[in-house]
């Protein structure tokens, strides 16, 4: 085998090499730039069916169902405080 196909292999393995470190190190400076979310949780997933869920998710002191589904947009719906339900249905 000749060195000089030796070579080009080599060549070619440490610029891979070089290229997935730098593509390591540029993806945790960007990581590092977004705000940390520490108030956002997902309490619940649920599966409807094989190409939809539905997910509750919590973002502060609000609460929010989402459901995703293949082809469309997911649909968000804001979910009253577990106070106000009581107080609703207390009234009835």
């Amino acid at each position: 085998m000749p060195i000089d196909k030796i070579a080009i292999v080599i060549v070619f393995l440490v610029a891979l090499i070089l290229l997935q470190l730098v593509i390591k190190y540029r993806g945790k400076i960007s990581q590092s730039s977004f705000p940390t979310t520490q108030n956002l949780n997902v309490y619940s997933r649920l599966s409807l069916s094989k190409t939809e869920r539905a997910d509750l998710i919590s973002v502060g002191s609000q609460s929010f169902m989402v459901i995703f589904s293949k082809g469309s947009a997911p649909t968000v719906i804001e979910l009253a405080p577990r106070d106000t339900m009581d107080e609703e249905l207390a009234l009835e």
